[in-house]
């Protein structure tokens, strides 16, 4: 891929239909932000997940017919439309527009889907046909004056959600690709069977925002509901919880690891539970016939098991999102990488010679350059959970869980809830007549001041270090 003047990348935009799932936030940025780039020789990417397929109850099965519905629908949300005539302008103005696939949006591989889209970008269709899709199965390569950038969504390091791809059908698909052979991830099952049920019939929309961290959002829901989790477990392909009738050992006596295809065990593990704290849970699982009649909840038993929940629930969420504290807490992020991030980037970067890389799926905005490689995660145009430190005090925590389970659908018209926040971040690449290249991590602030808040030179690959 050749830079042009200007790139644009944003990723995790979430667009969906408008109905109870829908979780993007940018309606009145994102246009803005993409008109910026209305000119000959600019190019937006989206980096993955710019759409998203999982925000329903349909079966979880690769279907053209079905996901060209779905696709009709999310084009049809007023929203969505807006973003889609936007890219539409680039289009029309001479600019390039990329989507690349991420693990919310496979079904964008197939034509059918890409048809739909383009049909509602607003322009003829000598101007729609330029819109131009990419699998994830490789890393793009952008050579912007030289520099060469590598953009990948970031979900291949995720076990969870990693893409099937070698089976997904589409152009440039292998031949032996099908939708009969395609196996979704993990990380979409839960989404589908656990966590969607959990926004319907209970107005959990608060585990919506822990994503991409399924497993935590499950306890989660569990410190916030736990009826509503044992009801939508019922009939569910893991019954994990609800081994814990049967055990004193705790969650360590599960299953092999091939038997948790939904990663639920380790995060039970995870949470360290007292014997008594495991009683407690199994019983507000359990249907009521084997309960014992002389079992009375402990109310400090009870209290410490939901904060143990809760605190483990979050706490990959909070350490990948990093509140500030003190005179910084405002900024409520710090944009240096994870080590696993870093360690990432700096594979990819030897494996394709590049000199810097370009994130997304963390739905954490980062940003470091060092020892001649520079990293950037675009982060996420959905609301963020800002959340008290993992060191903060029970006391803290406590007031924090008391609001999310007042208000679990993050509704002001309900009363105070969970602190919510957004920053709608993205990169610029921008080609510099000298070569190489000038990066940066920008933010559209509500104003529609576009803010740098962190940019790095990345040479040209011929320029002496």
């Amino acid at each position: 891929m050749s830079g042009s003047t200007k790139t644009l990348i944003v990723s995790d935009l979430h667009l969906g239909n408008g109905g109870m799932y829908d979780i993007f936030a940018g309606g009145e940025t994102l246009p803005s932000l993409l008109r910026r780039f209305a000119a000959p020789g600019h190019t937006v990417i989206c980096n993955g997940d710019g759409v998203d397929f999982l925000m329903n109850e349909d079966p979880l099965e690769l279907d053209e017919a079905r996901a060209v519905a779905q696709a009709e629908q999310i084009c049809q949300n007023p929203v969505t439309l807006r973003v889609l005539h936007a890219i539409g302008d680039v289009l029309h103005a001479g600019g390039e527009v990329v989507i690349r696939l991420g693990n919310h949006d496979i079904e964008l591989a197939l034509p059918g889907v890409q048809a739909t889209l383009r049909a509602h970008l607003g322009q003829p269709e000598t101007v729609s046909q330029r819109l131009q899709f990419q699998r994830g199965s490789e890393p793009a390569l952008l050579d912007a004056g030289g520099a060469r950038i590598l953009i990948t969504h970031g979900e291949q390091n995720d076990e969870w959600n990693k893409v099937d791809y070698p089976h997904l059908p589409g152009p440039g698909a292998p031949r032996s690709a099908s939708a009969e052979s395609f196996r979704y991830a993990a990380g979409s099952k839960l989404v589908k069977t656990i966590m969607n049920p959990l926004k319907r019939a209970y107005g959990l929309k608060l585990i919506d925002l822990i994503k991409p961290d399924f497993q935590g959002g499950v306890l989660t829901a569990l410190a916030v509901s736990p009826k509503a989790v044992k009801e939508v477990f019922k009939g569910s392909t893991v019954d994990l919880l609800l081994q814990l009738r049967q055990s004193k050992q705790g969650p360590a006596t599960f299953g092999p690891d091939d038997e948790d295809e939904l990663g639920m065990a380790k995060a039970l593990a995870s949470v360290q539970l007292t014997s008594d704290e495991q009683e407690t849970l199994a019983s507000l699982l359990s249907d009521g016939e084997d309960q014992p009649e002389s079992f009375a909840f402990d109310a400090e038993t009870l209290s410490s098991l939901q904060l143990k929940l809760a605190r483990a629930g979050l706490l990959a969420y909070a350490k990948a999102q990093r509140k500030l504290t003190g005179a910084e807490g405002q900024q409520f992020f710090a944009f240096a990488p994870d080590e696993a991030d870093w360690n990432e980037a700096k594979r990819l970067a030897q494996k394709y010679s590049a000199s810097a890389v370009v994130f997304g799926h963390t739905h954490a905005a980062r940003f470091q350059q060092q020892d001649g490689l520079a990293y950037l995660n675009t982060g996420t145009w959905i609301r963020l959970i800002s959340l008290p430190a993992p060191d903060a005090s029970d006391e803290e925590w406590t007031n924090f869980l008391s609001l999310a389970r007042k208000n679990p659908q993050l509704d002001p018209s309900k009363g105070p809830m969970v602190p919510i926040l957004t920053r709608f971040t993205a990169a610029v690449i921008e080609s510099l007549p000298s070569g190489g290249a000038n990066l940066q991590l920008v933010e559209q602030l509500p104003s529609g001041e576009l803010h740098v808040h962190a940019q790095g030179h990345i040479p040209s690959q011929g320029a002496k270090p």
